[in-house]
């Protein structure tokens, strides 16, 4: 975070789901994506229950299938012994909770080396309990919470907000929409807040950097590298990364 502030640029989270065949199979993916400008990897937990509501994600957890637990928390400490310096945090629904518990979900997210969790639907117990684990707690703020609650959800932020643009991810959105939602959070927000649901391009990415911590990207990412071959996966991701991470830099 000081770092990209520094170097008057904004934060670049990108999201993929854990054990994805169509990610988790490249073993280098993940290093590359962080050399070529990723600040921050996002991570969903392929439950049996979780259902989300973006179609892109909602295809790479089907890729994913019925996912022995066990398998997803060492693909999480492989991700950490290859990219010891990268923040990593997990996209938390409450189906993910339901199906992990409370207990399971901290301690394997500890003991794998993760540094926070983002909660979709937070309140203020699980926000506690993200702390006590001394993990930084990054909440969902969606539309229409309402000033209060959104109060309470930044109270409990460790450092940022994650303020959605659209109603679920891959919604698309016009740059008057998108500048509309940030002036209404810019209005009342009292902490820094990263922007997602919905962003595609770089002029997007352009538009929002002067006002937001940082960008998060995840069906759209998804969605361009599926369409390629397995052996361009790499390449094309490495270029989409580039491309996105320019844009948040200021005046760029």
């Amino acid at each position: 975070m000081r770092r990209a502030a520094a170097a008057r640029e904004r934060l670049l989270m990108l999201y993929l789901t854990a054990t994805d065949p169509l990610t988790s199979g490249l073993p280098d993916l993940v290093p590359m994506l962080a050399e070529a400008g990723m600040d921050v990897l996002e991570l969903g937990i392929p439950t049996p229950n979780a259902a989300p509501r973006g179609a892109e994600i909602g295809r790479s957890f089907a890729r994913c299938g019925q996912v022995e637990l066990g398998r997803v928390w060492r693909e999480l400490a492989e991700l950490r012994r290859r990219s010891p310096s990268l923040p990593i945090v997990l996209l938390i629904y409450p189906e993910t909770i339901a199906d992990v518990g409370w207990p399971t979900l901290l301690d394997e997210s500890v003991r794998a080396g993760v540094d926070g969790l983002v909660l979709t639907e937070p309140d203020e117990a699980g926000m506690a309990l993200v702390h006590s684990a001394g993990l930084d707690m990054i909440p969902v703020i969606r539309p229409g919470l309402g000033d209060e609650a959104a109060r309470r959800c930044e109270d409990h932020a460790t450092n940022l907000t994650y303020r959605t643009l659209g109603s679920k991810t891959g919604e698309e959105l016009d740059d008057t929409a998108i500048m509309r939602r940030v002036a209404d959070v810019e209005s009342t927000a009292s902490k820094p807040f990263i922007a997602g649901f919905g962003i595609r391009y770089e002029s997007e990415v352009r538009l929002l950097a002067p006002h937001v911590a940082g960008v998060v990207i995840g069906s759209e990412f998804l969605r361009l590298i599926a369409e390629v071959d397995q052996d361009k996966l790499l390449i094309r991701a490495v270029e989409l990364v580039q491309s996105w991470k320019a844009a948040t830099v200021l005046g760029s």
